[in-house]
């Protein structure tokens, strides 16, 4: 007998609702509702009442993926910090305690360490009960009495566009899931969906348990075509006073392209998987499996022909925002300097209701959640960990920013010598280095870059390592963090929204299929723009460079998209997504930087305050990352089974046609 469906969406919360928690911060503008109805309510009375109808897809809306959730955080930990662009330096955080460990299991993954769940504990993790909720309302909503039909059915769509979001969330973190495509009542069994998502054809084909990579792929792609067909549903928000946050067909279409870029990708298509099961696999009683249980992880081959789609969605996003008049494009900057540049940057990862935000996710506004100030105490807002060295950057990602005129930098021949030449490495390069970490920087004009009103002197000995919360890790490798970190006092009234997908994701999204359809010109085009936003010349200044190679150009597309896109959790899942394996199991680097004495060439601990106003020379030494290193880096312990997150014992035990994912 298969186990009830109650068991894979909790139910509870939706047989006796209580409206009372905050709705007006999350995405429907700045003031939607005064005051909310403080009693619990039946689901006939959330759909008696337009506002209250409303009130409950608000609601679902905190479902959204949000970066600095303490649901989405590993105890405060990004998932950024598995990856190679940051290593965490204090002790407690999760991702130290169960992935630079090795000690993350299946039994863990329901837990608060896990880089994303499968089971729900809160809004915001997991991923059923807000599909359920979703659901509820696109089944319930037809009959509010009092609201325009075009108001309900635009509202249906945006539902729609939630679930899609979850399910594009659970594809590249777990592979294949079942297809939930109705509220199930309590009691009823788990029969399987439809791959047509029941958009008025209840003769799709139904699957059963979990599904493939593949029809899950389908499943959504479905809803977003739905989406995407619906009149009744913007291509982008005009009114952001009213409306701003709030889901559009333009991001339907952005996140078709997102979709197939990830299935496209080696992780899934493929000669091979990415790793076979030890053995014979497993199953729970009762659970039976349709074909190849890999397919649920893999595709079954190499299919190239996938990039097409992910060309296409990419093409028809960007003809369809042509035509709408270009509401998204990249933030451009108001003139030429460094400020500039770094500004257009900050407002495109950072600033709330610009033309770069496709998909924006609102914080709740809450104290043990994320928040949207920067100095809002939660759990991962950038006021809190990352000033500790919670997502310390590392000497690798440093050496992914150009110089200022585009080339690759090349300064790694001066790390642990005498530098003799004298060069500054801090100096002349990508204005988005200095957006994302702290280095010691003098520009062009002879003025210094500047954090809490102190000059950025993290050498040895610097000044700036004396502000209160900097010794406990937050120049741990040679560098702070400050992409979100910012200047923590200064812009602490901003409010910030999390960039789900960005104008700069597609262009890179669309240069990457570009690229790996054979359009190596078009490709390349495509990173200018975005390198042009911050004043870089054409990735073609890189003479050395065969960018006519494929994987070449490959690779500095991620390069590109690291420089661009890192601590948005686009890094992790890039090399994940190319089973980039030696970024996990290779050692990672920090920098200790040292002042060199004016007169005799050697290292000082001298404070910039004492120097009489004089910039040093440095000298650059580098060595392994010690503290807290990742059991990944010793000898063979790395296992493929990392790739993607394993399905909790508890829900595979259920029985409704889950089963663990390799190596798990």
């Amino acid at each position: 007998m298969k186990t009830k469906i109650r068991h894979i969406i909790a139910c509870a919360i939706f047989s006796s609702i209580a409206l009372s928690g905050c709705v007006d911060s999350i995405a429907v503008g700045d003031g939607f509702l005064e005051k909310q109805p403080g009693v619990d309510v039946t689901i006939d009375t959330i759909f008696s009442k337009p506002e209250y109808a409303r009130m409950f897809l608000w609601e679902s809306y905190k479902g959204l993926y949000h970066g600095f959730d303490q649901k989405n955080c590993m105890n405060s930990s990004m998932p950024e910090a598995i990856s190679d662009i940051c290593h965490s330096a204090i002790g407690w955080l999760g991702v130290i305690e169960e992935y630079y460990s090795a000690m993350h299991t299946e039994a863990s993954s329901k837990q608060w360490a896990d880089k994303f769940s499968f089971s729900d504990s809160g809004p915001r993790k997991g991923i059923w009960s807000t599909i359920r909720a979703c659901w509820i309302f696109i089944e319930n909503i037809d009959r509010v009495p009092g609201m325009q039909q075009l108001e309900k059915d635009r509202l249906k769509a945006e539902a729609k566009m939630i679930i899609a979001t979850r399910y594009y969330d659970g594809l590249r973190n777990f592979g294949g899931l079942p297809l939930v495509d109705h509220a199930y009542e309590t009691g009823e069994n788990f029969s399987g969906g439809h791959l047509s998502a029941r958009a008025g054809d209840d003769s799709s084909e139904v699957i059963e348990g979990r599904a493939t990579v593949e029809q899950t792929a389908e499943f959504i792609d479905n809803l977003l075509a739905q989406i995407i067909a619906e009149p009744t549903i913007p291509f982008a928000i005009t009114d952001y006073t009213a409306e701003g946050g709030r889901l559009t067909k333009g991001g339907a279409y952005a996140l078709r392209a997102k979709l197939w870029q990830f299935v496209a990708s080696p992780i899934f298509n493929d000669e091979t998987p990415y790793r076979q099961y030890d053995g014979e696999l497993k199953l729970p009683v009762g659970v039976e499996i349709d074909g190849d249980p890999l397919l649920r992880v893999w595709i079954g081959r190499k299919d190239p022909s996938l990039w097409n789609k992910c060309l296409d969605a990419c093409k028809e996003f960007f003809r369809m925002n042509e035509s709408a008049g270009q509401p998204f494009a990249l933030v451009q900057p108001n003139g030429e300097t460094e400020n500039d540049y770094r500004r257009a940057f900050r407002s495109a990862y950072f600033s709330r209701e610009t033309s770069e935000k496709i998909i924006e996710v609102r914080g709740l506004g809450t104290g043990d959640s994320d928040g949207e100030y920067l100095l809002e105490w939660g759990s991962n807002v950038p006021g809190n960990v990352s000033h500790y060295g919670g997502h310390a950057p590392t000497l690798e990602w440093f050496n992914m920013f150009p110089w200022a005129d585009g080339r690759n930098f090349d300064g790694q021949r001066l790390y642990n010598t005498d530098n003799a030449e004298g060069i500054d490495i801090f100096a002349g390069r990508d204005p988005r280095l200095y957006e994302s970490m702290l280095v010691p920087q003098r520009n062009l004009n002879n003025e210094y870059n500047t954090f809490m009103d102190k000059v950025i002197d993290c050498w040895v000995g610097g000044d700036i390592n004396t502000i209160w919360f900097v010794p406990q890790g937050y120049n741990k490798h040679g560098f702070g963090q400050f992409k979100w970190a910012l200047d923590y006092y200064d812009l602490g009234n901003e409010r910030y929204s999390w960039p789900y997908l960005r104008m700069a994701d597609m262009h890179l999204t669309y240069a990457e299929a570009l690229a790996q359809t054979g359009d190596f010109e078009g490709a390349i085009k495509e990173v200018d723009k975005v390198r042009s936003r911050v004043g870089l010349q054409s990735l073609k200044v890189n003479r050395t460079l065969n960018l006519n190679d494929k994987d070449v150009l490959i690779d500095e597309i991620l390069r590109e998209r690291a420089c661009e896109l890192a601590l948005e959790n686009n890094r992790l899942y890039d090399i994940i997504r190319y089973k980039k394996t030696e970024c996990f199991d290779t050692p990672l680097h920090l920098m200790t930087i040292y002042a060199k004495d004016p007169a005799t060439g050697d290292k000082t601990e001298t404070p910039f305050s004492q120097m009489n106003g004089v910039w040093p020379q440095f000298i650059y030494e580098t060595a392994e990352i010690t503290l807290y290193a990742r059991a990944w880096w010793k000898g063979n312990s790395w296992d493929n089974k990392w790739l993607l997150s394993p399905i909790d014992r508890d829900e595979i035990n259920k029985g409704y046609g889950l089963f663990q994912n390799p190596g798990w």
